[in-house]
């Protein structure tokens, strides 16, 4: 879907647990945002860039966290020859867990536990649905904002900790566009599974200074394509954690 001018956004692939992901197409080249959760969500992604961009290269993946369903796909975009960009805390997770492969395992067991009824039949669902995942490793780390030029457009990433330490966006100050990540979530409550109440004062400080940007349209990490007005929502949710937690 076509967002505006050269942003683009792929919506809802393994909804609602697979994040949004998009695209900008600059003038030398693709910015990637997300993965997608599988090995052909990402190749669904990259048609998309196909169709649009032609043989432009994909010069960056922009992680905006560690979790499965933002990096699972990578594999595709490394073999474009894409630089990884993440937050310097997915590295240390993915160096805890075994890399992206042992990630996969540990998914695996999570996912053929939900469907013991099909696994029990001898079917191993973790297997068909990670089909092909592979390692890949970022190129680029970050912890403090980075910004990032390619071709006539400017990025601003952002680290956002909260949902995850790991969690950071991307900012696009010419066309007023956040990839949000896991930072914002669209008409669901913000996921604090993951999260510590430090991590969650962290997400409330994140979304303050986002509410401080320039921003018309927020692609977030769930639900549909939203406003300003989400960073208030979730950011109203998340104090009320706190209070309760207090």
């Amino acid at each position: 879907m076509k967002l505006v001018d050269r942003v683009y956004v792929v919506l809802d692939l393994h909804h609602p647990w697979g994040v949004n992901s998009g695209f900008i197409v600059a003038n030398d080249g693709v910015i990637v945002i997300d993965a997608g959760w599988t090995y052909y969500s990402a190749l669904t992604i990259l048609g998309y860039i196909k169709a649009v961009a032609g043989d432009k290269p994909i010069k960056y993946l922009i992680w905006t966290e560690h979790h499965s369903d933002h990096i699972f796909g990578s594999i595709v975009f490394a073999r474009e020859r894409a630089k990884i960009i993440a937050h310097r805390e997915a590295y240390r997770f993915l160096k805890e867990i075994g890399g992206i492969r042992g990630y996969v395992e540990y998914m695996k067991m999570r996912i053929n536990d939900r469907y013991k009824d099909l696994v029990e039949k001898g079917y191993d669902i973790g297997s068909i649905i990670f089909e092909h995942v592979e390692n890949v490793w970022p190129d680029i780390l970050i912890d403090r904002e980075y910004s990032l030029i390619l071709g006539d457009i400017e990025f601003k990433l952002i680290p956002t900790p909260g949902h995850t330490p790991s969690n950071m966006v991307v900012y696009i100050p010419r066309y007023k566009v956040l990839f949000a990540g896991d930072t914002v979530y669209s008409r669901y409550p913000p996921n604090t599974r993951f999260s510590t109440p430090k991590l969650i004062k962290e997400w409330i400080r994140s979304l303050e200074y986002l509410s401080t940007l320039d921003i018309e349209v927020i692609v977030p990490g769930h639900g549909p394509l939203c406003g300003r007005e989400e960073i208030e929502r979730n950011k109203a949710i998340l104090k009320d954690i706190i209070r309760k937690t207090k």
